[in-house]
């Protein structure tokens, strides 16, 4: 049981990245200061930078932080997966490509990406080693289930196919937040992607 002290510390930590989350959005990432996320979390500058020691940590938090509510899930396709493998993959990309967060919309995914691209992405090396731990780790679980199963080939090379399926979802991603695709779009472009590369790895 959590004490009253690591409650409040949880607490802190959560205003601090919302309140980042939602000037990010709608300011922009270089427009915005930590005094300015001090100021919307109701906490000090110290404070912000006790729990993030940079901008830059604040992106990934917001990131991990969306991608942990989504876990859950996750887990639950692995455990139990689809009948189909093609059901199964898109199931987890669809997962992944879900916000856990209402609060996290496109405005801000938006501002992240065309921040990595200017600025030549100070938190990129932190989000691609947090996308290997969120992402391919688990998709890579899912084929190893798939194989056996036997619903996928045991001679297809784990590593390109995971490689694969996240430049389908990073592409899908990219799509959906610069043109507001709805929801039935994206399903229907990732299961149609997955769906022809599940025909290659039957063998």
């Amino acid at each position: 049981m959590s004490t009253l002290r690591e409650r409040q510390k949880a607490e802190r930590r959560s205003a601090i990245f919302k309140a980042a989350a939602t000037l990010f959005a709608e300011r922009g990432y270089a427009a915005t200061a930590m005094d300015d996320i001090a100021r919307k979390a109701g906490v000090s500058v110290p404070t912000v930078y006790a729990y993030y020691p940079a901008k830059a940590d604040l992106i990934v938090a917001i990131y991990e932080a969306d991608r942990a509510v989504i876990e859950t899930d996750k887990n639950a396709i692995i455990s139990n997966p689809p009948s189909d493998a093609a059901d199964a993959i898109s199931a987890m990309i669809l997962a992944e490509l879900q916000n856990g967060f209402d609060y996290l919309d496109n405005s801000l995914w938006r501002e992240v990406v065309a921040t990595g691209i200017r600025a030549a992405g100070e938190y990129q090396p932190a989000l691609d080693k947090l996308n290997n731990r969120v992402f391919d780790e688990p998709v890579a679980q899912l084929l190893g289930v798939l194989q056996s199963r036997g619903d996928i080939s045991t001679n297809i090379d784990v590593s390109a196919t995971v490689d694969l399926l996240s430049d389908i979802s990073m592409a899908v991603f990219h799509q959906q937040i610069a043109r507001e695709h709805p929801w039935a779009w994206v399903e229907a472009r990732i299961k149609r992607s997955v769906s022809t590369i599940v025909a290659g790895l039957r063998g």
